[in-house]
């Protein structure tokens, strides 16, 4: 009798409990959803979910596949020579990846897999930067354009020297190794990218170059420091009206550049075709005009044309039968479509094919 009475009234009790299991709302609005599928589009992984209070589908992003850089535990994404990173747009979470950097290697992802100290920080270049690579004749830059991160890599011609690549015929200047003081002075080498007689590249030491350090204060009491320059070729004697002294740059070990006590010179006089000349001349012949410059050195400061027709160095001028006259600093040039009787042509002349218009 006991028996059956307890049993009765257990059971109401366990079936109320289950039924207020099945009838929760708790637990349907915590994990309404359950995945069904995903599939791939557009370079984004989408997983399918199921609601099953209302028994629809949904599709959400969920990541980008082009490189899976947010599945991967790996602190460096490097594809295509640039660093990735995933990202995401702000109004609907939709997934993407963004460059961010620049690969100095481009290296394979097989070899980045195998040899991650490639890719590593040291060969990363932000945006803005560059570094030069084959003794300075690639350089590679990361810059940014149109919002998006590019990688370019850019040849050059020229001299290259402490990792700076200079162009032909370009000036520049570097510390004097060992002998850089001159009193209060600094003595500093003068270089210039030339191309030797082979044809290649050269760094070439070119003269001397003295920094004056000027320091002098303002009516704000403001102290303002200012570098003078004065230059002086090698093997030249340094111009006395500088420092009231004569002083010739010399080469006194390689690489190193000193000045050293000259001789005073009174006048110049240059001896040019066994003839002694001073000051400025001209040479009607070569349709030149010389200067004796200081130091004996006769320079060609402009060409001549005629008896009163003077050109400057490196400038061009048509002449009247249609050739056109260059001032070159070595010699003189003339350019014509059609030989002159007053000229010797050397060498073989150039056919011209006479142009005959097409069929219309």
């Amino acid at each position: 009798m006991l028996l059956f009475i307890f049993i009765s009234l257990c059971i109401p009790s366990s079936l109320a409990l289950a039924d207020s299991i099945h009838n929760t709302t708790d637990s349907a609005d915590l994990y309404p959803m359950t995945r069904q599928d995903e599939f791939e589009k557009n370079f984004v992984v989408f997983v399918v979910v199921n609601n099953f209070k209302t028994g629809e589908n949904i599709s959400l992003p969920y990541y980008s596949s082009r490189f899976r850089t947010a599945t991967t535990p790996k602190s460096h994404h490097m594809f295509h020579g640039l660093y990735w990173e995933p990202s995401r747009r702000d109004e609907d979470n939709y997934p993407g990846e963004e460059a961010f950097a620049c690969a100095y290697r481009d290296v394979d992802q097989f070899l980045a897999d195998r040899k991650p100290e490639l890719v590593s920080d040291q060969s990363r270049i932000e945006v803005g930067q560059s570094k030069t690579s084959g003794n300075g004749t690639v350089r590679v830059k990361c810059g940014k354009f149109d919002g998006h991160v590019r990688r370019v890599s850019e040849s050059f011609s020229g001299c290259y020297y402490n990792g700076t690549v200079y162009r032909i015929n370009q000036d520049w200047e570097e510390p004097n190794p060992g002998n850089d003081r001159i009193g209060n002075d600094t003595l500093w080498k003068s270089m210039s990218c030339q191309r030797s007689e082979n044809g290649y590249f050269e760094n070439k030491l070119v003269g001397c170059s003295i920094h004056k350090t000027i320091s002098f204060t303002t009516t704000d009491n403001s102290v303002v420091t200012h570098v003078s320059k004065h230059s002086v070729e090698l093997n030249e004697v340094n111009d006395p009206n500088y420092d009231g002294q004569w002083k010739k740059c010399v080469e006194s070990e390689p690489g190193v550049v000193k000045l050293e006590e000259a001789a005073k010179i009174d006048d110049s006089f240059c001896t040019v075709d066994n003839v002694v000349h001073k000051g400025v001349w001209d040479d009607d012949v070569k349709g030149v005009r010389w200067w004796c410059r200081f130091g004996n050195v006769v320079e060609k400061t402009e060409c001549k044309i005629g008896k009163n027709l003077y050109m400057r160095v490196n400038s061009e001028h048509t002449l009247p039968n249609g050739c056109k006259f260059i001032c070159h600093p070595q010699t003189n040039v003339f350019q014509c479509d059609e030989a002159l009787s007053m000229f010797k042509i050397e060498g073989t002349p150039r056919k011209m094919r006479k142009w005959m218009p097409g069929r219309g």
